[in-house]
């Protein structure tokens, strides 16, 4: 199968996933993701990971967990959990028997992408993402309306996922705002938010 054969099965599945659970776009966040990894017998476990990884799967005899580091703002958190559900529906048997391992981005690229379009696709599906772009009527993109876009978006999305998504459709070039500090930029247009007063 090609890459984009893959990633084109993976989002399908991502759909059904949504489908299957009900997912509601505007309300899914970590409690509802908890929700979904205990209705598949996954437990989520707090574990100080080293800093470069946010989340890990494990699975073994029929034991399955995901060790997530806890102190991850809700939107990376979120995207971690749902970037691990897709090893727990495709990758588990790999990972049993240790052909492939989880977070070895180098030596699984293709796999560990692949979690990463599941993961988008759950959360905010790209045709859905689209539709709310074209509303916006936003023919230039600037820093300051990807700023607009996170604050008026409902879904659980960070700063990365839509700039990503921007890139994918073609209303950016790729790595356009890679050195925006979009949280100060935001604190600068918007101010600093009451809990970190």
């Amino acid at each position: 199968m090609r890459n984009a054969e893959y990633y084109e099965a993976l989002k399908k599945l991502a759909r059904e996933k949504r489908e299957f659970y009900n997912v509601n776009t505007l309300a899914f966040g970590i409690r509802e993701a908890k929700a979904v990894f205990k209705a598949e017998k996954v437990r989520i476990d707090y574990w100080p990971l080293p800093w470069k990884i946010k989340a890990l799967y494990m699975c073994e005899d029929g034991d399955c967990s995901v060790a997530i580091q806890k102190n991850l703002p809700d939107e990376p958190k979120l995207f971690a959990l749902i970037h691990e559900l897709k090893h727990h529906y495709c990758d588990r048997e790999s990972m049993i028997n240790e052909i492939i391992s989880c977070g070895d981005y180098n030596a699984n690229e293709l796999t560990e992408i692949g979690a990463e379009m599941f993961a988008a696709e759950f959360i905010f599906p790209e045709a859905d993402f689209a539709d709310h772009i074209k509303s916006l009527g936003i023919v230039n993109w600037k820093e300051s309306n990807v700023v607009h876009l996170k604050r008026n978006c409902r879904a659980k999305i960070s700063y990365t996922y839509i700039c990503k998504r921007l890139e994918h459709l073609g209303l950016i070039s790729p790595g356009q705002f890679k050195s925006v500090q979009f949280k100060k930029l935001e604190e600068q247009m918007f101010g600093v938010p009451f809990y970190r007063r």
